[in-house]
C-alpha cells in the first residue's frame, strides 16, 4: 500500500471519465481519493458511489457522508451538438449538478475545483483570451458552462475554476481517437482549418492538479472564487492537428482536406478562436504544461497500449463466461 504524506480526502465527480480517471491515477498515491459516478465503471481503481448529481438531496448526502477536504468537479455533459438539441438535459447536468455540488461544499466549507471551457467565448477576439475577457457563448453547451461558472463565483465559499480547451485523453471520446478510427476506413478525410486552439492532454491537466494541490494549498483553499486558463503550450487548427496525429501514428498516407467551418453544418456553432492565454496560471501557480506535440506523441502509444489491454481483458472475461456456462 502506498504511504500517503497528505491526509486530505479528495472527492472527484465523474471519476470514471476522461479527466476523472487521470485525476484518480495521478492523485491517489498522494491523497485519499474517492469518486462519484452516474453508473458503474469497470476501470476505476478507487472507491466510488453511484450518484445522479442532478438530484440535490442524493448529491448532498453523498458529499456529506464522504466529508472530503476538496471536491474536484469534472462530471459534465460535454457532447456539444447533443447539448444544442437537448437543452433541459444539458441544463440539468452542467448547471443543476454544479449548483448541488457547490451547495454541499458550502455546507462543509470545503473548496470546489471546477473545469470549464473555451466555449464560453464567441471566438471573435484576435489574440488569446484572458481570464478577465467578457464571455459570450455561441452554443448552448458554452451557455451552461458559463452559468455554472457564474453560480460558483457568486455563491461558492471557496472555489477555483480551470478553463481548458480541446481536451483529449485515454478514456472517453476525443478528436485524436476519432481521426484514427476514420483513418482505418478512408484514405482521405475533411477537417476544418479555420478553428484554432490548444490541444490539451488530460494526463497533463491531472499532473498540474497534483502540483497545485501539493504546492499551492493557499490558492486552492482561499475564500472566494478564482479563474485560471490551463492548456498545453502552442496552438494549431483542427486540420493541422489531424495531420500531426496521422503522421505520428505512421498514417501519413491518409490525406486531410481543409474545409471551412461553414461546410460542416453541425447543430452547434464553434468559436473560431479557442486560444486561451496561459500567463496567469504560469505566474500564480507556476504551471507550464509541455508543448502539445510532445503530449500527443506520448498519448498515442499509451492509448494504443490501453486499448489492447482492454481488448485482452474483454476476451479473457468472455472466455471465462463460456467456461462457466
Amino acid at each position: 500500500m502506498t504511504h500517503r504524506q497528505d491526509d486530505r480526502k479528495i472527492l472527484i465527480t465523474g471519476a470514471g471519465g476522461m479527466l476523472g480517471t487521470d485525476l484518480v491515477t495521478a492523485l491517489d498515491p498522494h491523497f485519499e481519493v474517492s469518486g462519484l459516478e452516474k453508473r458503474p465503471v469497470a476501470h476505476l481503481s478507487v472507491p466510488y458511489d453511484i450518484c445522479d448529481l442532478t438530484q440535490s438531496r442524493k448529491t448532498r448526502d453523498a458529499i456529506l457522508s464522504c466529508r472530503p477536504n476538496i471536491v474536484i468537479h469534472t462530471a459534465a455533459l460535454t457532447d456539444v451538438d447533443y447539448c444544442e438539441d437537448h437543452h433541459d438535459e444539458a441544463e440539468e447536468n452542467n448547471v443543476g449538478a454544479t449548483i448541488n455540488i457547490v451547495d454541499a461544499c458550502n455546507e462543509l466549507d470545503v473548496p470546489v475545483i471546477f473545469f470549464s471551457t473555451d466555449y464560453i467565448f464567441d471566438g471573435s477576439k484576435k489574440g488569446p483570451y484572458s481570464e478577465t475577457d467578457t464571455p459570450c457563448p455561441v452554443n448552448f453547451y458554452g451557455q451552461t458552462k458559463l452559468r455554472a461558472e457564474q453560480y460558483i463565483l457568486e455563491k461558492a465559499k471557496r472555489a477555483v475554476i480551470f478553463r481548458i480547451t480541446w481536451l483529449y485523453g485515454i478514456w472517453g471520446r476525443s478528436f485524436p481517437k476519432a481521426i484514427l478510427r476514420q483513418a482505418a476506413e478512408v484514405k482521405k478525410m475533411t477537417v476544418v482549418n479555420d478553428q484554432v486552439g490548444r490541444p490539451t492532454y488530460s494526463w497533463d491537466v491531472a499532473q498540474a492538479m497534483l502540483t497545485v494541490l501539493r504546492d499551492k494549498r493557499d490558492v486552492m483553499e482561499a475564500k472566494g472564487g478564482e479563474i485560471f486558463n490551463l492548456g498545453n503550450e502552442g496552438t494549431v487548427c483542427w486540420a493541422d492537428f489531424a495531420r500531426f496525429i496521422l503522421k505520428t501514428a505512421d498514417l501519413g498516407a491518409v490525406r486531410v482536406e481543409d474545409i471551412p467551418s461553414t461546410q460542416l453544418k453541425r447543430p452547434a456553432p464553434r468559436p473560431l478562436n479557442s486560444v486561451l492565454s496561459l500567463e496567469k496560471a504560469q505566474k500564480v501557480l507556476g504551471l507550464k504544461l509541455r508543448p502539445w506535440k510532445e503530449a500527443v506523441t506520448e498519448f498515442l502509444p499509451r492509448w494504443k497500449g490501453e486499448k489492447e489491454a482492454q481488448e485482452q481483458k474483454a476476451k479473457a472475461q468472455a472466455a471465462e463466461k463460456e467456461n462457466i456456462a
